[in-house]
């Protein structure tokens, strides 16, 4: 390594660490959620409404497999841009008439589709070729939200201390918003219940 190499080398560690310490700073809100029908509790998203914006798009992926779209709920953040994926030996299609609404199209196996999500929201997705398909992206404002696993429990890491409006969606029910705030390295646990 050369002199004149040695401050960008150390502006990149600097940059590194301080990111790193963020995260290691930033606290977790976590908890359960409780559906009144339980069989909606899995169509269900928990977000902080005015977190910090993602700091880059990122890209995820949804598949169709076995006649299913998987994961049956995904969140992104705003400006995310999804993958749509089909490893089914049929053709499927991907369309949604929220939001902006798009249709991608018919696409055989192994072929690739994409989508950016440019405002927050759910978006219902369907296949009109199968219409039993069915399955969710939630665009949260942004990247710190997650969805719910079977049991309802669900974990928001990596938030930088502050006060915050947690809040939930879900495909038929609704729950209320409750204000968080969030220390460094600390964990807060919150109970929150969806119903009609």
């Amino acid at each position: 390594m050369t002199a004149r190499h040695a401050p960008r080398l150390a502006a990149a560690s600097l940059a590194l660490a301080l990111a790193a310490a963020a995260l290691a700073d930033g606290g977790t809100v976590t908890g359960t959620v409780e559906a009144t029908p339980p069989k909606y509790l899995e169509e269900t998203v928990v977000y902080l409404k005015n977190g910090p914006p993602a700091a880059k798009p990122r890209t995820l992926s949804m598949d169709q497999k076995s006649m299913t779209f998987v994961p049956h709920v995904l969140v992104v953040a705003v400006g995310d841009t999804v993958k749509f994926l089909n490893h089914d030996n049929v053709v499927h299609n991907v369309y949604s008439p929220d939001g902006d609404g798009y249709n991608l199209g018919s696409f055989k196996q192994d072929e690739v589709r994409t989508a950016t999500f440019a405002k927050p929201g759910a978006y219902t997705q369907l296949c009109s070729i199968h219409p039993e398909m069915l399955g969710f992206i939630y665009a949260a404002p942004g990247p710190f939200a997650a969805a719910v696993d079977k049991k309802g429990h669900f974990s928001i890491t990596g938030v930088p201390p502050g006060t915050y409006t947690l809040a939930v969606w879900n495909s038929h029910l609704k729950g209320p918003e409750k204000s968080v705030t969030v220390g460094a390295g600390q964990t807060v646990t919150e109970k929150i219940a969806v119903k009609r």
